[in-house]
């Protein structure tokens, strides 16, 4: 055991970044499965290991709201690790009694019983089962078209169909038709259709379902699944027909949460409570932690129904704590309305200059700009969608992409809301150039 006093040599890990052999990082990259090479981060910047910045519109997974290496957030990860950094999940800490109780005084509605895990996907999971818990005798999920609920095997049952053998191990969701009123599944358009999806919801339910569901699972905004942002009246007739077919109302906000569209939740924005609420990614200011919030009165889970080891981990914990303090003594919701209105403004002018434009969409920092080849056919561009983030790239600024493997023609701005006004500015120059270089001559 190291002795307080004594200096420990920590020079290896700056080796690392400043003098890596070529050797290690060649035998590393083959046996790593996939990934790529990062040096320094800052706020919205980003380094590779040439030393070349990067603007970047991806927050890195869309999980830095409050930036890379926030310092408050690192001071307070610095101070935790003088105490612990691991208690099994029988134990009470310090760091979770104060982050529940903050979490139950931000959240919306009734949401006051919160369930910690490190990844969003096994909060999906969590909120499911303890769904299950309230009905233990129904089977089916609902989930709209083009959703995306993570990669566990729970997870990909609920999301868009992905080309995996996987799907041969799930089948308790029923998906509907979404309201995607850009591409209306029903040929309808909004308001004048009055969200006719939702009423074709309710006939699934009666007619494709065999028995009541248990709950319906959406995301406020779907993300992956091509940046779908919905009306607020589509969300809350979604909630009256929960309460109809005496079903739950699981939100995904893993994603929307803490900021990053203009709100603290966009259960605020749609002016919308669920029953479970999924949180995750930016929570933790760079540090792994999601797990959902729920209303009082549901049943609770058993022993040993959701529970992992590293679950409750301290150092998260705190830095979540942390991130939470950031947010609203920096003003960052308000700084992602300002930001957020000045891309859209932009954005909106280019959509009107370029073909290639066909839809702007997304409260706060949370935009998607769906790429089409003819603003009339609306027929998707996903090469250019695709090349667009490459393009970017070369220009020293990270896009995101709508799905995976070129599937999507969406394109993701969605920075760390500490993005500076000049970041920002170059970002929509960087955007235009590559819209015109990706534009037919």
């Amino acid at each position: 055991m190291t002795d307080k006093s004594e200096t420990v040599d920590v020079s290896w890990v700056r080796q690392m970044y400043e003098n890596p052999s070529e050797a290690d990082m060649a035998a590393g990259r083959q046996a790593l499965l996939s990934g790529s090479v990062g040096a320094k981060a800052r706020g919205a910047s980003f380094w590779d290991q040439t030393g070349k910045e990067f603007i970047d519109c991806t927050s890195q997974a869309w999980s830095l709201n409050v930036g890379a290496c926030h310092p408050k957030v690192m001071a307070a990860v610095k101070e935790q690790l003088n105490y612990f950094t691991h208690v099994r999940t029988s134990f009470e800490t310090m760091p979770r009694v104060m982050l529940s109780k903050r979490l139950a005084e931000i959240a919306p509605g009734n949401l006051k019983r919160v369930n910690y895990c490190l990844h969003a996907s096994n909060a999906i999971e969590g909120a499911m089962k303890l769904a299950i818990r309230q009905f233990p005798d129904r089977k089916y999920f609902i989930a709209p078209w083009d959703s995306f609920s993570g990669r566990t095997l729970a997870g990909i049952g609920l999301s868009y169909p992905h080309p995996w053998p996987f799907l041969n191990y799930t089948g308790t969701t029923v998906r509907v038709p979404q309201g995607y009123c850009y591409r209306c599944p029903y040929e309808m358009t909004y308001p004048s259709c009055d969200v006719f999806c939702v009423k074709m919801m309710g006939k699934f339910i009666e007619n494709a379902v065999d028995g009541q569901p248990v709950a319906l699972v959406t995301e406020a905004i779907q993300a992956s699944g091509g940046m779908i942002d919905f009306p607020k009246l589509y969300h809350q007739r979604i909630r009256e027909m929960c309460d109809k077919y005496d079903m739950l109302l699981i939100w995904d906000e893993v994603q929307t949460g803490f900021g990053r569209c203009g709100v603290m939740f966009a259960s605020e924005l749609y002016e919308t409570v669920p029953d479970i609420l999924c949180f995750g990614k930016a929570l933790g200011g760079g540090f792994p932690i999601a797990g959902h919030l729920s209303r009082d009165g549901l049943k609770g889970f058993k022993p040993a129904d959701h529970s992992f080891t590293f679950a409750h981990f301290p150092v998260s914990l705190v830095a979540s704590l942390a991130t939470l303090r950031v947010l609203e003594e920096e003003g960052l919701l308000e700084r992602a309305q300002k930001i957020g209105a000045y891309f859209t403004s932009r954005l909106l002018e280019m959509k009107d200059k370029y073909e290639l434009i066909g839809d702007v969409r997304g409260p706060g920092l949370m935009l998607g700009i769906e790429l089409v080849y003819n603003k009339k056919t609306k027929e998707p561009a996903r090469k250019e969608a695709y090349e667009f983030e490459k393009e970017g790239i070369q220009r020293g600024v990270l896009f995101g992409n709508s799905k995976y493997a070129g599937m999507g023609n969406v394109v993701k701005i969605k920075p760390p809301l500490v993005m500076s006004d000049a970041q920002a500015e170059k970002v929509m120059q960087v955007f235009e150039q590559v819209v015109q270089a990706l534009s037919p001559q």
